[in-house]
């Protein structure tokens, strides 16, 4: 038997408090994790996952255009609240009280950013370059992903849809920039990097030996820290690389 709405809305708070560390009441947080979840679904797992697998875009690259599109769906976010008349600070339950006109626009709003063919990734190529032709696939895969949003919101109230989605980020992308574990993450990841003898990388050390040596820019830890808590799309591609194969991405017991 599936949940009632009420049931189910207890379930994502419940999520969202105990699994992913946050307060599901305040407003901040699930915008935050909301972002996450709309680039997991109407970007990453879409043709962008076939495009990556084929080696259109690498492992460096995905955590830079992963990052850079989080950033820049923040700022949507963040000015669509202004535009609504949500302070900062507000409830999650103030978003109840939006028009769905406003709520609808916003989905349309990500869709066109998502999409944009002219869009210029950090790699420094456009969208429509990486795409080869196969644009119309992803635009039918987030499509589909912001119109199941949009549906959340209609049937079911924009603040499930938000939480939903926020719950959805929060699970799902625990290694991503812009969640509330990736600071603890990248302190976790740079203690490894000074610690050949870390349980990270495995039995002797076997997975840090067959790291190629460290780009200059790993080198730099202090420069490396402020860059992974703060602008990780900025990383230049060797490192960005050189990071993902080091298993940023697989770390466990991330807090300080």
């Amino acid at each position: 038997m599936e949940p009632s709405p009420e049931r189910e809305g207890e379930l994502l708070q419940q999520v969202l408090r105990d699994q992913v560390g946050v307060d599901p009441g305040q407003l901040r947080p699930i915008l935050e994790l909301t972002t996450l979840g709309l680039v997991n679904s109407a970007w990453r797992n879409t043709a962008v996952e076939n495009w990556h697998a084929e080696g259109r875009l690498h492992g460096g690259d995905m955590l830079r255009v992963n990052s850079h599109a989080s950033w820049r769906i923040r700022q949507i976010l963040s000015r669509w609240r202004t535009q609504v008349g949500l302070a900062p600070d507000a409830l999650a339950g103030s978003l109840d009280d939006i028009d769905f006109a406003d709520f609808r626009w916003l989905g349309g709003r990500i869709y066109q950013r998502v999409v944009n063919p002219h869009r210029r990734l950090p790699t420094g190529a456009m969208l429509r370059d990486v795409a080869q032709g196969n644009l119309a696939d992803l635009e039918n895969d987030a499509d589909q992903a912001l119109s199941a949003f949009a549906y959340q919101g209609e049937d079911r109230g924009i603040g499930f849809a938000f939480r939903r989605a926020a719950a959805h980020g929060g699970l799902a992308c625990r290694h991503w920039w812009g969640h509330p574990a990736w600071c603890g993450l990248v302190g976790r990841f740079l203690r490894a990097l000074d610690d050949p003898g870390d349980s990270h990388w495995g039995h002797d050390g076997q997975f840090r030996t067959r790291l190629r040596p460290e780009p200059a820019a790993v080198q730099d830890r202090a420069t490396l820290r402020r860059t992974l808590l703060h602008q990780p799309w900025t990383l230049d591609a060797d490192s960005a690389q050189w990071i993902v194969s080091a298993g940023i991405g697989y770390l466990r017991h991330a807090a300080d």
